[in-house]
C-alpha cells in the first residue's frame, strides 16, 4: 500500500534557511578551525601525487634532493599556466 499524500517540499526541516542572527554568528573557517583542519579543507596541506617511475628516475639520478626539484618544477609549470 502507498501514501498518496502529497508531499509539501516548501520547507526543508533538515536545512532550514538562516536568519539574520545566524549569519551574525558566522565567522571564516580560518579563525574557528585549527590550522592543520584550515588547510586540509582548504587544499593547503601536501597531497600524494603518483608519477610514472622514469619520470621520477630522471630526477632521482641527479641527486637526493630531487623531490625539491621536482617540486619547484611543477611549481614554476603553475605559475606558467597562470601566467598564460
Amino acid at each position: 500500500m502507498t501514501n498518496s499524500a502529497p508531499v509539501d517540499l516548501s520547507e526543508d526541516w533538515d536545512n532550514p534557511e538562516l536568519t539574520d542572527a545566524d549569519i551574525a554568528r558566522m565567522r571564516p573557517a580560518r579563525e574557528v578551525l585549527s590550522p592543520e583542519a584550515y588547510a586540509r579543507l582548504a587544499g593547503l596541506g601536501e597531497v600524494g601525487l603518483k608519477l610514472p617511475a622514469e619520470t621520477i628516475r630522471a630526477f632521482a639520478e641527479e641527486g637526493d634532493d630531487w623531490r625539491e626539484r621536482m617540486a619547484e618544477a611543477l611549481n614554476e609549470a603553475a605559475r606558467k599556466k597562470h601566467a598564460a
